[in-house]
């Protein structure tokens, strides 16, 4: 019995009816939702990604925070020309390595100087997840793993 048998199957029948969003444009978020099965759109999130870390006092709630303004611009948007969707996911993904929070590189330069920065390194991945539903626009659910 497979993970998404038990977890998700249930459901899948009752989220084939539902226009759902993943605000990303992640390769690996969508093949994570194909393999368990849901039918989604993609629609990227243009949310700058900005946030000043030091005003969090956790990489889990910064990471929560983006993971909500990426669902929030897009749930938004779609709102706004009329498309609204039932469920929009907003996920975001971080490192974290000696309290400093690093994020996606900007170029192959800064990807192999912060592979050379965790390599060998205990460090940990984060990843905040954030739902919102059109039935009234409100978060429903932030987590981070």
């Amino acid at each position: 019995v497979s993970y998404r048998t038990v977890m998700i199957g249930p459901l899948l029948s009752r989220l084939a009816l539902k226009r759902i969003i993943l605000a990303s444009s992640s390769p690996r978020r969508r093949e994570i939702l194909e393999t368990v099965g849901l039918s989604f759109q993609v629609v990227p999130s243009t949310f700058a990604e900005d946030l000043d870390k030091s005003l969090f006092s956790a990489s889990a709630d910064y990471v929560k925070e983006n993971a909500r303004r990426k669902a929030v611009e897009v749930a938004s948007r779609l709102k706004a020309d009329r498309k609204a969707a039932d469920l929009v996911i907003g996920v975001d993904t971080v490192v974290v390595l000696d309290r400093d929070i690093l994020e996606k590189p900007k170029s192959k330069e800064d990807a192999k100087k912060m592979l050379k920065r965790l390599s060998g390194q205990t460090h940990i991945v984060l990843s905040g997840v954030a739902l919102i539903t059109s039935a009234d626009g409100a978060l429903h659910f932030v987590f981070a793993l």
